[in-house]
């Protein structure tokens, strides 16, 4: 099987544990855009900020939300 580039198959992998919390509320109160959502985006290639709001509209409110999606973003494409 052949992987797309930054395309991650198991994204929960890369998480610690404190990340792993609280999947099915929002992460972007603001837009309504749940956790595992920008989780997934991030999993299928967004590697940036604006990528994730493209894909999600996390972060398309106040951004009270971009530290956290930063964060995932680490996380999920960080070198093994």
């Amino acid at each position: 099987m052949k992987l797309t580039p930054n395309i991650v198959p198991n994204p929960l992998d890369k998480l610690p544990e404190v990340l792993k919390q609280n999947l099915k509320r929002n992460l972007c109160v603001c837009n309504e855009v749940k956790k595992m959502d920008v989780i997934n985006a991030i999993a299928n290639g967004a590697t940036t900020v604006m990528k994730v709001r493209e894909q999600t509209f996390a972060t398309g409110g106040n951004g009270c939300c971009t530290r956290q999606v930063e964060r995932l973003i680490e996380c999920i494409h960080a070198s093994d």
